[in-house]
């Protein structure tokens, strides 16, 4: 009997091929199917913060699960209340969440505080989070050279020419220059550091 399903298996696998589909990516999907929904959500939302941990996501999580939630005011305000934890000792962020109002959340002594932003052309230069008028600024790594963001771009290009990984990114987080060296080695790689071009 085990022969029988195996033979009808291949059969039917023949046929996907024929018609132009991938038996590999078929697999996968029967993989999945057999996994329950909650199951599978782990599983993605764990292979998301890993790919996003080692630089290889687009976008991280946390703005993907944010963009999916912006659309409910309940959850906005959970949103909101969460971010409250992350909010840095001394410092501030903003976030817009959907159709809500910008909010602004810091922390100081007395606590966390959240409270909206108006929007418009002044909102712009309190809501962007300015590395150079942080009181919390991290210092970038010991190994980071000291350049302009053009030649931010440069170096992540000769980085790819000398076969370094992206993630021997050397800028801080928090440092302009860091996007611009992985423009520049995504820009020589012509892919986006996953894999294969």
């Amino acid at each position: 009997d085990k022969q029988v399903v195996a033979d009808d298996i291949k059969v039917v696998f023949a046929e996907a091929k024929a018609n132009g589909y991938t038996s590999k990516y078929i697999r996968a999907v029967v993989k999945l199917r057999r996994q329950s929904p909650s199951e599978r959500e782990e599983n993605s939302a764990m292979l998301d913060l890993y790919m996003a941990s080692m630089g290889m996501a687009t976008e991280t999580p946390l703005f993907r699960h944010l963009q999916g939630m912006g659309t409910d005011a309940l959850a906005r305000d959970s949103v909101i209340e969460a971010l409250k934890l992350l909010a840095p000792e001394d410092g501030e962020f903003t976030v817009k969440i959907g159709d809500g109002a910008r909010m602004r959340i810091w922390r100081d002594k007395e606590g966390v505080h959240a409270e909206p932003v108006p929007d418009g052309p002044a909102a712009t230069s309190q809501s962007t989070f300015d590395v150079a008028q942080s009181k919390t600024t991290r210092r970038p790594g010991a190994d980071a050279p000291d350049c302009t963001e053009d030649e931010a771009f440069s170096l992540g290009q000769q980085a790819r020419r000398d076969d370094k990984p992206v993630i021997a990114n050397p800028f801080a987080w928090d440092d302009k220059r860091r996007q611009r060296w992985d423009e520049g080695w995504r820009h020589e790689d012509g892919g986006d550091g996953m894999g294969p071009k």
